[in-house]
Order: structure tokens, then sequence, then C-alpha cells
């Protein structure tokens, strides 16, 4: 369930959504349904179904800041062919607001359907030419200066920067920051090997698609970094409620990536706890990003309370590997 307090972001006038999308249909056009998809606080989702227009549905997104990156993905990062990525149709701008029309892939996710051995293959095969392809885009997407880079190097600063803002709202004693530094340090150190690619961060079953036996990836968002793949890896087979029972193909899809890539399983085996707990600080920074902008609810609780658990649970992981 959404925490009502969590909508924070005021959908568009009615009358400016059928400008909009007079604009891009270069016509006028009836909406004959709309469904709510998402409502967050800083996101809203619908799906608009149209008379007489082609495409006769869109994905209509209003995003407030940091979650804004998403147009700026689209328009200078993301190729769909090699990204498998939504096209974006028209973007917009509303106050703080950027509204997005994005191609409508329907809903049939991971998190959803029926998984077999053929599908499960499928989706390492495509996880990694989408992150073998963008290994070698690199240096542009550096010039593009839209992402953000995350890599072993960046660990320590991006971590220390947390916590000197933890410190300040009594979040975090002196045992937790001696312990996340040690954790940074420790991340650092077993994925310096890794390669570099464009990393999803939000890689779940349900952020996957699968439409005519393709697959597409949807939500790339304020998670999306340059960095190590082997997160979006870790994700997408880690046993988290929103990949559903996809955790079960996990070896299958594993193997294909690995096959596809070129890179022996042992290592990427041994790779991947240490990804899955890069992604596991990268949403202790989202919460702690969410808190600097004075936002203190969660779809799970206060997040000063939410805060310490996640740190409690890095150190557990911290200590696994004593």
């Amino acid at each position: 369930m959404e925490d009502p307090s969590l909508e924070l972001l005021t959908p568009a006038p009615d009358e400016r959504l059928y400008a909009w999308l007079s604009e891009f249909y270069g016509y006028p056009v009836e909406i004959t349904q709309r469904e709510v998809l998402r409502h967050r606080d800083l996101s809203y989702v619908e799906r608009i179904h149209l008379a007489n227009a082609l495409p006769e549905t869109l994905i209509y997104k209003l995003v407030l800041p940091p979650w804004d990156i998403e147009q700026d993905l689209h328009e200078r990062v993301l190729i769909p062919s090699i990204s498998n990525s939504a096209r974006l149709f028209l973007s917009a701008h509303l106050g703080e607001m950027t509204a997005l029309f994005i191609e409508d892939l329907g809903t049939d996710s991971l998190l959803n359907r029926h998984i077999d051995n053929d599908v499960a293959q499928m989706i390492g095969r495509e996880l990694a030419k989408l992150h073998r392809a963008y290994s070698y885009r690199i240096d542009e997407l550096m010039q593009v200066n839209v992402l953000r880079s995350l890599l072993p190097l960046d660990y320590e600063q991006f971590t220390v920067d947390m916590i000197e803002l933890m410190q300040q709202w009594n979040l975090v004693s002196n045992g937790d920051v001696d312990d996340l530094r040690r954790l940074a340090g420790t991340l650092a150190s077993n994925l310096a090997g890794e390669p570099v690619s464009l990393v999803h961060g939000d890689m779940f079953a349900e952020n996957i698609l699968l439409r005519n036996n393709q697959l597409f990836i949807i939500d790339w968002s304020y998670f999306t970094v340059i960095g190590i793949p082997a997160m979006d890896l870790a994700t997408l087979t880690s046993k988290h409620h929103k990949n559903g029972s996809f955790f079960e193909w996990r070896d299958v899809v594993l193997d294909a990536y690995c096959f596809e890539s070129g890179r022996e399983t042992a290592d990427v085996q041994k790779a991947i706890p240490f990804a899955e707990t890069l992604g596991r600080l990268m949403f202790l920074h989202w919460l702690v990003e969410r808190r600097r902008r004075g936002i203190t609810g969660t779809t799970v609780g206060h997040v000063d309370t939410v805060i310490p658990k996640v740190v409690q649970e890095l150190q557990g992981r911290l200590a696994g590997w004593s």
C-alpha cells in the first residue's frame, strides 16, 4: 500500500494535458480512459487511452527533480535498439514538473508472467548485450554529462558524503561510521576489476517487460549511473519481492549472461554479493537524498527509521565477509 502522505505531486490540469496531446498528434484528441498506475511523491504515472489516434495508448508520466533525469536519459543517452527501452514521444514542462509521453509497452513484466528456461536464457543474453554495447560508449556517455559516475574509486567519497549528512541528523554512531567506511573500501577492492558500462540501477523483474517475445526495460531514472554492470545482474537475480519467483531462474540467467559476455561464471558469481551490496548502498543514498530534500516519508516507513535499518543491514553484510 502506498502511503497517502507521499502524494506530493499534483497532476497537471486537464487543459494542459489536452494541449500537450494535441501538440503530439497534431490535432485535438479525445481521451476515452485513464488508468493511474502509480502516484508517489516525485512521480505520477498514467496509461491514457485515446480515440481515433495512433498510437492508441500512451504512458503519461509527471516527474519532479531529481526524477526528471529520465527526460535527459531518453533524449541523450538511451538508444532503444541497444537499451531495449521505450521510445519517448514528447516531453514538456509545467513549473518544476516534467511531463513525459512514452511508448506503452504493456504490463507483461517478468514479475507477473510464467518464466521458462528459454525466457531466462534470453534475459541473460540481452542484459549482457546491453552492457557490452554501452561499455564501448563510456567516453561518449561521460561527455554527455547527464549521468553520475559511480566507479570503485568513487565509493569512499560517495559513502563519506552520506555519512556527513547522517551524522548531522544523529542517525549514525561512531561505530556505524567506521563500518560504513570499511564497507566502502571492501566493495572498492572487490569490484575494482569489474567492467564499466551503463547501469540501470533498479533492474528488478517488475521493470522488465516482454512483448511479442522481445525484452524491454522500463523506469530508467535517478538510479541509472555509469558504473559496474554486475550490479544490474545482482539486482535481477536477488531474492527480492520485486523479482517474485524469477529468483528461481538465477543460475540460468547467470550462465546465459556469462556465455554472452565471455566471462567466467565463477568470477561473476564471486562479484555478485558485493555488487548487490553496492545496490543497497545506493538505496541508502536515495534515502539520504530524500531526507536532504525534506521528504521524510517512504513506502516502508519514516526515513529516520528506515535509514538506521539499512545501515544495520549493510553492517550485517560486512560482518559476513569478515
